[in-house]
C-alpha cells in the first residue's frame, strides 16, 4: 500500500479482500488520480508450507479511479463503521473478511466485514443485514461494476503454471 504523504496525497482508499486482492485508490492533491488492482498467492510445498509469493498489479487507468473515488466518496466510504461497532452484525472466524480503508488529511478510517456479500448467517438467525453492512456491500458493487473482482482472480489463478498454491485459508492444487 502507498505510505500517505499529507503534501502529495488527498486521500487514499484501500479495499482488501483477505490477504489475497488489493484495490487501491490515490486522490492527488494536483488533481491526477491512480489506482491499481493487486492479486496475491504463495506456492506452497507438498507439507503446505508457504515458500513464495506470485503477484500481479494491474493499473487501473486514471479517469476509472477518478470515477470511482467519486462515487465511493459520495456513498459513505470515508466513514463506513466498523462491524464491530454496528448492532446485529454478524462475524466469524472462517470465511472471507472484506477491509475498508480511508485515509484523509491523516485521519484513518478503517472497517471489516466477514461474508459481506452472503446473507446466509442472516438468513440463519433470521434477521435482517444491518444498514451498514449494505453499505459496505453498495461500495462493493461500486468496484464491481468497473471491473468484476471475483472474476478478475479467477483469471489471475486461471492463468498460474502448474503447482500448489495458497491464499486466504484455501489450498489450491493446479494441474
Amino acid at each position: 500500500m502507498t505510505e500517505f504523504d499529507s503534501k502529495k496525497h488527498d486521500r487514499i482508499y484501500l479495499v482488501q479482500i483477505e490477504d489475497y486482492q488489493n484495490v487501491e485508490l490515490i486522490d492527488f492533491k494536483n488533481g491526477e488520480f491512480s489506482g491499481s488492482l493487486t492479486h496475491s498467492v504463495w506456492t506452497i510445498n507438498r507439507k503446505g508450507i508457504r515458500k513464495d509469493s506470485i503477484i500481479q498489479k494491474i493499473t487501473i487507468p486514471n479517469s476509472m479511479a477518478e470515477k470511482l473515488i467519486s462515487e465511493l466518496n459520495n456513498n459513505g466510504f470515508g466513514n463506513l463503521k466498523d462491524c464491530n461497532e454496528v448492532e446485529n452484525c454478524i462475524s466469524g472466524l472462517d470465511g472471507t473478511t472484506t477491509f475498508f480503508k480511508a485515509i484523509k488529511n491523516g485521519e484513518i478510517n478503517t472497517a471489516s466485514y466477514w461474508e459481506l456479500e452472503s446473507d446466509y448467517y442472516y438468513n440463519l438467525d433470521k434477521i435482517k443485514a444491518p444498514a451498514e453492512v449494505i453499505k459496505a456491500r453498495k461500495l462493493i458493487s461500486i468496484i464491481n461494476a468497473e471491473f468484476d473482482l471475483s472474476k478478475q482472480f479467477q483469471d489471475f489463478l486461471n492463468r498460474l503454471p502448474i503447482g500448489r498454491y495458497s491464499f486466504s485459508m484455501q489450498i489450491m492444487k493446479k494441474g
